[in-house]
């Protein structure tokens, strides 16, 4: 199985990376995000909302958002533009599962793309609401629609997770189930890998971008400061090691099986 389809079965659905990597096609299983994806990525929509505790303030919210509302007819795989209205309607679903989210200051990413049988499927990312242990924790949120009807039905919002190292600007995913310590040790032991793998002078990756696992496996993608993944090393927990000490982990390169 590649890394990507790897990648994407760790979550059950296609992910998209919070900074660089955030205008995957949300139909596409991306997860890598590599340069030569982006020409293929839909356009996103950015958009701030002012979130209130209760739903008769957020109903008078503003947003600020590219692009307009249209009645175009789409083809498989275009975008779909996303309306001040369908973002109040999404942000109102998941509030009123997740009353948490009304501490978040808003909408980081809002996309939408027509999928088969005219069905039209956004995902909508919501800038952090909490922090815990040194990671953020911010709620995202998948939707759908059968056309011609208009209205959006939402699934259960999910939580992604995000590390800020002094390091680097871009925030590394991190997945659930990894800790703050773990997620240090793990990126301070694969670095010395990706270090050690340079050949005839060539650019080394330094920007960590994502932590993720796979059964007792441990991936951490490298990759450039806009968040595209150029490298993915994996490591393994020595018997009996501490997962908050870097030299408790053996890491090597990923070789997908392609």
């Amino acid at each position: 199985m590649s890394v990507v389809a790897r990648q994407a079965a760790a979550f059950g659905r296609p992910i998209q990376v919070y900074n660089g990597c955030e205008a995957a096609a949300v139909v596409t299983p991306i997860s890598l995000c590599h340069k030569s994806n982006q020409v293929q990525s839909m356009a996103t929509f950015s958009a701030r909302i002012t979130l209130s505790l209760v739903f008769t303030v957020l109903l008078g919210i503003r947003l600020v958002i590219a692009g307009e509302a249209s009645s175009t007819d789409y083809s498989l795989g275009d975008s779909v533009p996303l309306d001040e209205s369908e973002l109040r309607e999404i942000t109102l679903q998941v509030l009123e599962k997740n009353p948490l989210l009304s501490s978040s200051p808003g909408i980081k990413h809002a996309a939408a793309q027509r999928s088969v049988r005219s069905v039209d499927i956004a995902n909508v990312i919501y800038y952090p609401h909490a922090e815990s242990a040194g990671i953020k924790q911010a709620f995202q949120v998948q939707c759908r629609r059968q056309m011609p009807v208009t209205s959006w039905t939402c699934g259960d919002a999910e939580i992604r997770r995000y590390l800020q190292l002094d390091s680097q600007d871009f925030e590394v995913r991190v997945t659930d189930g990894i800790e703050y310590e773990e997620s240090l040790a793990l990126i301070q032991a694969t670095r010395r890998t990706v270090q050690a793998s340079a050949i005839d002078g060539s650019v080394i990756p330094e920007t960590a971008i994502f932590i993720w696992r796979e059964h007792n496996t441990y991936l951490v993608n490298w990759g450039s400061p806009e968040g595209y993944t150029e490298l993915v090393v994996e490591a393994h927990l020595r018997d009996d090691g501490n997962p908050a000490e870097p030299d408790d982990w053996q890491t090597s390169i990923f070789q997908p099986n392609d």
